[in-house]
């Protein structure tokens, strides 16, 4: 039997939230690296993905099934052996099982063998650390003119744009996105909770189901949306043009006819600064630097919803609309006045 393999983007979507995760809920660090060490079986790195990283101050490995497996296939069982195989040739401390979609069934199953886990937007459990952490609230209750998640604006944005499928399943919907399936889980509860869309199952797949498109749902949603951008750092390096798409004024020059700036600006996914900076060897720029760029990090990925190496119309306005250069707020109401809905 041929299994449905998770694709390499899901995975790496499934780290970043299990990092976002653990940050926001816990006011932890989990600096998470992705790994393949040599010294282990050839079957065990096609079947689990890995990453390494710090909980608590101690060692951590994270192991993800590359595979989806049916109910009853004896994952459990296979996964113990293989973590202990793993534990014996890396001599790892703690090991986690991450997860994308589970239930609660199947984490008290796990919580029953002691075996440790982290569920994005849900629970991390970790038995030799006497640690289990969950979230308990168990809907979303959304108050009048409160804040709209990173994922949420994102998904929404990203209709408003073409860019998914109105109605797709989770799985569809994470793959377009580069999210994980429980992120989207998470964000279709959200869009209900503010009536934006409405339960919508075929057969056992839960698919979104927008009540509002184009312009009456930006109107309905625009002032509950947050800038993006969460810092700014202007670093030196030679691969500026490859480290994510344009933004902020670089951005809408391309749009505009504002003038292009003296520094490049280019948007990045938060939780992928650090991996970025290690890849690229990133350091601070001094004035005397000639290859400076400014690097924008954001709450959501910038390259799922970018167009032509340009971050979209949408997410650039939200992140520039309260500039307190006049020249740019100004510009950022052409970007809305020359969008199609």
């Amino acid at each position: 039997m041929m299994l449905e393999r998770v694709t390499a983007a899901r995975l790496k979507a499934l780290a970043e939230a299990a990092e976002t995760y653990v940050d926001e809920a816990f006011g932890e660090h989990l600096a998470l690296i992705p790994i393949a060490p040599k010294a282990l079986p050839h079957f065990i790195l096609d079947r689990y993905s890995m990453w390494q990283g710090q909980l608590q101050g101690r060692n951590i490995l994270l192991m993800a099934i590359r595979e989806v497996l049916p109910t009853g296939s004896g994952a459990t069982a296979q996964y113990l052996k293989h973590r202990d195989l793993v534990r014996r040739e890396l001599g790892a401390d703690l090991v986690l099982l991450l997860l994308d979609r589970a239930s609660g069934a199947i984490r008290r199953q796990l919580m029953e063998r002691k075996i440790g886990f982290l569920a994005p937007g849900a629970q991390i459990y970790v038995p030799e650390a006497f640690l289990d952490l969950r979230e308990r609230a168990p809907a979303f209750a959304i108050a009048h003119g409160e804040s709209i998640s990173p994922t949420t604006q994102m998904l929404i944005i990203a209709l408003l744009l073409r860019k998914v499928t109105e109605d797709g399943n989770l799985t569809e919907l994470a793959n377009e996105m580069g999210v994980s399936i429980m992120s989207v889980s998470r964000t279709l509860d959200e869009l209900e909770a503010l009536q934006l869309a409405k339960a919508h199952h075929v057969g056992r797949q839960r698919r979104l189901h927008m009540l509002l498109s184009g312009r009456e749902l930006w109107d309905r949603v625009h002032d509950r949306f947050q800038s993006p951008l969460r810092k700014v750092r202007v670093v030196s390096t030679a691969h500026g043009a490859v480290i994510g798409p344009l933004a902020g004024e670089s951005a809408l020059a391309r749009y505009t006819m504002l003038a292009d700036p003296q520094i490049v600006t280019r948007a990045i996914l938060g939780a992928s600064w650090k991996r970025i900076e290690q890849d690229y060897a990133l350091r601070a720029a001094t004035p005397f630097d000639v290859d400076r760029v400014e690097i924008q990090t954001w709450t959501y990925d910038p390259q799922m919803l970018a167009q032509d190496g340009v971050v979209d119309r949408l997410s650039l306005y939200l992140s520039i609309r309260n500039a307190p250069d006049e020249r740019v707020a100004q510009a950022a109401e052409e970007l809305l006045e020359t969008f199609s809905w």
